[in-house]
């Protein structure tokens, strides 16, 4: 899955390549105990994360394509509130591999990326950026149990992948 914020500037070359720095991204695999069909119909019901996913305040799909999804998702970090379109990228469940011997599980990838105008935004951002991954990767497996009922074994950790902050 990947969520990406994605800001442009009018400010010319020198603010675009300054804007470079201000991009954090994170990116994990982890073996789950939930089926890839779970995972995926949590992963892909975009217009439901305002429901589960904390300081998302609303979430709005616009333009629903076949492996993704443009969204419009308000943001609320107290006092802060921001909107800002989100795409949503996801693989259906046949190229996804579980745990031999274990039916409901399988192989995530979870990749965030936030990319940030303004330099107060980014600046905080940075602050809080572990707070936020961890958050927000617990968030979805929640939200999988609370749909689908305690996971077939416990999580195994994640191998980082990526982690620019």
């Amino acid at each position: 899955m990947i969520l990406r914020r994605s800001a442009h500037s009018s400010l010319g070359r020198i603010a675009r390549r300054a804007m470079a720095s201000k991009e954090m991204a994170y990116s994990e695999k982890r073996l789950i105990g939930f089926s890839r069909e779970e995972m995926f119909e949590v992963v892909s019901n975009v217009e439901r994360y305002h429901e589960f996913i904390p300081w998302c305040r609303s979430s709005t799909v616009e333009r629903p394509t076949g492996n993704s999804q443009i969204a419009t998702l308000e943001i609320g970090f107290p006092p802060f509130s921001e909107k800002y379109k989100s795409k949503v990228l996801y693989i259906k469940p046949s190229v996804v591999h579980g745990k031999e011997g274990f039916e409901r599980s399988c192989q995530l990838h979870y990749d965030l990326t936030f990319e940030f105008q303004s330099e107060f935004h980014s600046r905080i951002a940075h602050l809080f950026f572990d707070k936020v991954v961890k958050t927000m990767v617990s968030a979805f497996l929640n939200r999988a149990a609370h749909e689908f009922g305690p996971p077939t074994f416990p999580h195994l950790p994640p191998n980082v992948l990526k982690y620019k902050s």
